[in-house]
């Protein structure tokens, strides 16, 4: 859609150029700045007491997912991240982020050693963001466990200017490890 084009581009030129030196926690809100007319964001649909809603900045998790992804592979420190409040399915299982000015942030500190220079672009498409910087694992992996308490969606009917219909689908519990590849060996 083209506010998400819109709302992702801005939110990527926002962060990328970023450089993290070690010890120093990032902040995508910091960052990125309140998703508003005037710094640049347009309305879109976003997920707001459980329900899409349209607000300035629509679309901006996709880049906070990306992000997280990055860090996660970097083996960076999450500080904070929360998933979304239903699970959508384009994101990784239990490796997605969402954000939201002023109650929920996505954060992580650069407990590498080295400055990382975080490079992020977008096209109508994609999103790519890469954590550049020395290595601190020769690998890093991730391993994802089965679903657990599986719930079945409710159905809720609500109506109005702010209606958007959405697919219900089941909520579930799961966990992600990362696995750090030293030497050939898990560390």
């Amino acid at each position: 859609a083209p506010y998400r084009t819109r709302n992702i581009g801005r939110a990527v030129e926002l962060i990328n150029g970023s450089v993290v030196m070690p010890g120093e926690t990032w902040s995508f809100n910091r960052r990125v700045g309140e998703r508003t007319p005037e710094n640049g964001f347009v309305d879109g649909i976003m997920i707001y007491d459980d329900e899409f809603r349209k607000a300035p900045g629509g679309g901006v998790s996709a880049v906070a997912t990306t992000v997280y992804n990055a860090l996660w592979f970097a083996g960076v420190k999450p500080v904070e991240h929360g998933a979304h409040s239903f699970y959508i399915e384009r994101y990784p299982e239990g490796r997605e982020a969402t954000v939201a000015w002023g109650s929920l942030d996505l954060r992580f500190t650069n407990d590498s050693g080295h400055a990382l220079y975080i490079q992020a672009e977008s096209t109508d498409h994609s999103v790519t963001v890469s954590f550049l910087g020395t290595r601190k694992y020769d690998e890093i992996g991730s391993v994802k466990g089965p679903r657990g308490n599986v719930k079945e969606p409710e159905r809720k009917v609500l109506s109005g200017d702010q209606c958007v219909p959405q697919t219900p689908l089941e909520g579930f519990d799961v966990t992600v490890q990362r696995v750090f590849v030293q030497d050939g060996r898990v560390v």
